[in-house]
């Protein structure tokens, strides 16, 4: 890949983070916050962008757009597109259901924490004699995972919080983004041909 061509897929990256990011977060505050009212927005867009692509209406980006979705669709660049694109659902949808965990199964302790950390900046008011939830850990057939998970569901938790939401508001967002642009990409993939064969 040369340097020509590094440089066209920043622009692309930029473009589209550009467009597509700040429509999400437009739509879920203003529109509907649902995951079936969020749905298929990309996917009307990027349909969009293809036609206005398709027909010339986009000028010289969109030239450079057509030219790195076939790179990227049909050469080797594409299977660390859908890596990336599932490693990115497994950390975004674990992370919001370790918040939903934090607010719900752990939402005692998630409280004392943010109290502790937070508020009061004073840890010494946490001990696991204080802790209501602990127990869940200390019961558990699986210390190693209930440790993880009650850590990470209270951190979390706090994280989002802390956000006042839009922790969780963001990662539900980049969520929905993935899981559109990886069934498009894989939709193209499988039941497109690109016109010319181009290595990326």
């Amino acid at each position: 890949m040369g340097i020509g061509d590094f440089k066209e897929k920043l622009i692309v990256i930029g473009f589209l983070i550009g467009l597509f990011l700040p429509l999400r977060l437009v739509f879920v505050e203003y529109v509907s916050d649902q995951w079936l009212g969020n749905f298929g927005l990309i996917s009307g867009l990027g349909i969009t962008l293809l036609i206005l692509t398709k027909k010339g209406r986009l000028g010289k980006i969109g030239s450079i757009l057509e030219k790195q979705m076939k790179k990227t669709i049909f050469g080797k660049t594409g299977k660390y597109v859908i890596g990336i694109s599932i490693l990115s659902l497994l950390y975004f949808g674990s992370s919001i259901f370790f918040m939903e965990r934090g607010e719900s199964v752990f939402s005692e302790d998630k409280a004392m924490f943010y109290d502790a950390i937070v508020s009061n900046n004073d840890l010494n008011q946490l001990n696991p004699n204080n802790l209501k939830n602990i127990h869940i850990v200390y019961d558990s057939d699986n210390r190693i995972y209930s440790t993880f998970d009650y850590a990470f569901s209270i951190t979390y938790a706090i994280m989002n919080e802390f956000s006042s939401g839009w922790l969780e508001h963001l990662y539900f967002i980049l969520l929905v983004e993935q899981v559109e642009i990886l069934g498009i990409f894989l939709f193209c993939r499988i039941f497109s041909k690109p016109i010319v064969s181009t290595p990326a």
